[in-house]
């Protein structure tokens, strides 16, 4: 048995920026391969990012350094362009910054019905929201929810909005001013969720470029080692793998709480519980290689409602020239589901045809342009904020409070958390771990 100072549990981002900035530390990673949902395959000369389309942003200029220095000269710089797909028409994103471009039916119904959240909101004539949806309509009003907000939103969670609490909110969705609003719908040019609009991606490599180059930083990083069990003799933390067992004065967890609870001796029945209603969704993301130069001029796009299983469409190949043989061109799918429900049960052939088939349809493609396709299956992905989160959550970090492990990151906190925001975490942590 060997003894190291600080065993870290998952390589995927967050436990690799944790291995990178804590020298006396070790990463046991479940996978052959580190990087977790920042993970990237390259086949047929074609690279997609499997945990979904990746870029890279933040308004905090330390974790922007640290991702820059980590990816050196390998770096390609955007200017987001991104749409919402409506009525037949790329509306300008986020929606309350394209209603210019609806009809002017629609641009009234937006207008006036976030001029009337707004001012009930101040006027306090509007009831405090108690789940997202009442949440969308207080803050955006009827038009935007209606249109927009409520149809893409159910459509990416696959769960009611009603049934969705507020905790994931802040920082997530755009929260622009009312003179924005107004500009917006006279069609003068205005630009929301800024810290977005300038963003970064490896020239090479894909995504994974960056995971691999945290991993170098790292002192010790372990692959195929899937923790069995955990347990604490005196002050140590003793971690069983499949055919050895580690001694760690400290441990830090990255791994999805309800694994880490399956891990550990002597959980009492409620935290079982809780655990086991966390909820999450799962990604399917599909990748097409086009034989032509480019499709559509986009960064990603969002299609809410019966606009086929995918919700959101990007163009990797416009972030960089060396994701795709000369000539050609990529498009990446993203479907969520839950796992073991229809659409997850549907073959990678169906899933691959529906996704060909509406893309088609929409003009997005043509699908004699398809030269190549690809798959895959993540799980989990998302976290899922359902009305009962915050007690689970409590309940479930509590007891981990109490075993002394830390954890972070997206699935170890069970938080909605983006790239730039699991490494601010694991920076905070490492400075309080040192």
């Amino acid at each position: 048995m060997l003894a190291t100072a600080i065993g870290i549990l998952g390589g995927g981002l967050t436990g690799l920026t944790l291995g990178s900035l804590l020298p006396e530390s070790e990463v046991l990673e479940r996978d052959e391969v580190v990087g977790g949902l920042c993970r990237s395959r390259t086949t047929n000369g074609f690279t997609y990012d499997i945990g979904g389309s990746h870029v890279l942003f933040s308004r905090n200029k330390s974790t922007m350094r640290y991702m820059e220095e980590a990816l050196g000269n390998n770096i390609e710089r955007r200017v987001r362009n991104t749409k919402i797909f409506f009525k037949g028409k790329y509306l300008k994103y986020p929606f309350e910054n394209g209603l210019s471009d609806l009809s002017p039916e629609d641009n009234f119904e937006c207008l006036t019905g976030y001029i009337q959240s707004y001012y009930a909101r101040h006027m306090n004539e509007s009831p405090r929201p108690q789940n997202f949806e009442e949440w969308m309509y207080y803050r955006f009003g009827k038009g935007i929810t209606e249109k927009y907000l409520l149809p893409y939103n159910e459509k990416i969670w696959k769960i009611r909005a009603r049934e969705m609490s507020l905790k994931w909110i802040e920082g997530r969705i755009p929260d622009p001013p009312i003179e924005d609003v107004i500009k917006s719908s006279l069609g003068i040019r205005t630009e929301g969720y800024v810290h977005q609009l300038n963003f970064l991606y490896p020239r090479t490599g894909g995504i994974q470029a960056l995971t691999d180059k945290i991993a170098e930083k790292c002192s010790s990083v372990r692959t195929n080692c899937e923790v069995k069990r955990i347990s604490k003799e005196r002050n140590e933390f003793l971690v069983q793998l499949s055919e050895s067992e580690m001694s760690y004065s400290k441990l830090v967890s990255t791994i999805p709480l309800p694994s880490l609870i399956k891990c550990l001796d002597n959980v009492p029945e409620e935290v079982e519980r809780a655990a086991g209603e966390l909820k999450y969704n799962s990604l399917i993301s599909i990748i097409l290689g086009m034989s032509v130069p480019k499709t559509k001029d986009y960064s990603w796009v969002y299609f809410p409602g019966e606009t086929g299983l995918f919700h959101r469409v990007s163009f990797p190949s416009n972030y960089s020239p060396e994701v795709a043989p000369e000539g050609n061109c990529s498009v990446l799918a993203e479907i969520t589901c839950h796992q073991g429900d229809r659409i997850w049960n549907m073959s990678d052939a169906e899933l691959v045809e529906d996704t060909v088939k509406g893309l088609d349809e929409l003009e997005v493609i043509r699908k004699d342009d398809v030269v190549f396709s690809d798959l895959t299956r993540m799980t989990p992905a998302y976290v899922i904020y359902d009305v009962e989160y915050d007690r689970n959550i409590k309940i479930v970090k509590d007891f981990i409070r109490q075993q002394g492990i830390e954890i972070c990151g997206r699935f170890g906190e069970f938080e909605y958390l983006n790239m730039d925001a699991c490494i601010e975490r694991a920076m905070s942590l490492a400075d309080d771990i040192k």
